[in-house]
């Protein structure tokens, strides 16, 4: 099981695009972190990032779709679009 979670990790890695990495334990559950490779930055799922997100979606009339389903190319609109916008 462990090497197979490891062997698809590398390979996304590997293959690029934004990785979802489960950053630590928290009283509150785990806290979800994203790496934007275009960027070369993490960055914190929680409320706030939520917020933006939906925000982001609402503006290109999309219908929201939980972001760990997108397809890395939307992930990839949304982290420039976040870039843009908040310089984060």
């Amino acid at each position: 099981m462990f090497r197979r979670i490891l062997l698809a990790f590398t390979l996304i890695t590997t293959l690029g695009g934004v990785v979802l990495v489960p950053a630590t334990a928290s009283a509150q559950g785990v806290e979800l972190r994203f790496y934007d490779r275009s960027h070369r930055d993490h960055h914190r799922w929680d409320r706030d990032e939520d917020r933006r997100y939906r925000a982001y979606l609402a503006e290109r009339h999309r219908r929201y779709l939980a972001f760990q389903r997108a397809s890395r190319q939307r992930q990839r609109e949304y982290w420039r679009w976040r870039h843009e916008h908040d310089g984060r």
